[in-house]
């Protein structure tokens, strides 16, 4: 079994989950769907870097990564990473069904999802030593449990394995279905 990332006091983060393909994709609509994605659950999407690396022996380099960012109350909010390693990439085109032709990537593709429950954000709590071992006891003794099952579930259930899923599906990959579905209310 795998560990679970160290819970700090100040955030609840998620284990890291993986997509590994190797085919061909649609770049941009990928990363329209992801944006979209996050945008209809209210978040705020940023890319945060996009490196292109000199072809090396495995090809064409790409890495990006995307954070999104959701404030849900006054004091905690979601925080889901994509990192995207695409290599061994080229452009080709596709003769689409209807005639049209259409550029494509094909390579492999290599993403990590990771997220987070982050609390007191704004750093209220963070004035001076006090107040921080007052935070600290807060989360460890009064709201442990509505970090750990109310929050973190909700995060994790709701948005970070319905993503993962989506962008399965979105790739076309084997496994398309989100066991979870049914489990927290989503559809």
């Amino acid at each position: 079994m795998v560990e679970p990332l160290p819970w700090t006091h100040k955030e609840a983060p998620t284990w890291p989950t993986y997509i590994q393909y190797k085919g061909v994709w649609d770049m941009q609509d990928l990363y329209e769907f992801v944006a979209s994605f996050f945008t209809k659950n209210k978040f705020k999407f940023y890319e945060k870097r996009y490196i292109v690396k000199h072809p090396g022996p495995f090809g064409p380099e790409t890495y990006h990564v995307w954070e999104a960012k959701r404030d849900v109350e006054e004091y905690y909010r979601f925080v889901i990473t994509l990192f995207l390693h695409t290599y061994d990439t080229q452009d080709v085109e596709v003769a689409m069904k209807d005639g049209t032709k259409k550029t494509f990537t094909k390579g492999r593709l290599w993403i990590q999802f990771l997220g987070k429950v982050e609390t007191d954000y704004d750093k209220r709590w963070e004035e001076n030593a006090f107040y921080v071992n007052l935070r600290n006891f807060y989360h460890k003794y009064v709201i442990w449990k509505k970090i750990e099952a109310i929050w973190w579930d909700t995060m994790h259930y709701n948005v970070f394995l319905k993503l993962h899923s989506l962008v399965k599906e979105r790739l076309k990959m084997e496994a398309e279905g989100y066991e979870h579905r049914y489990f927290a209310k989503v559809r």
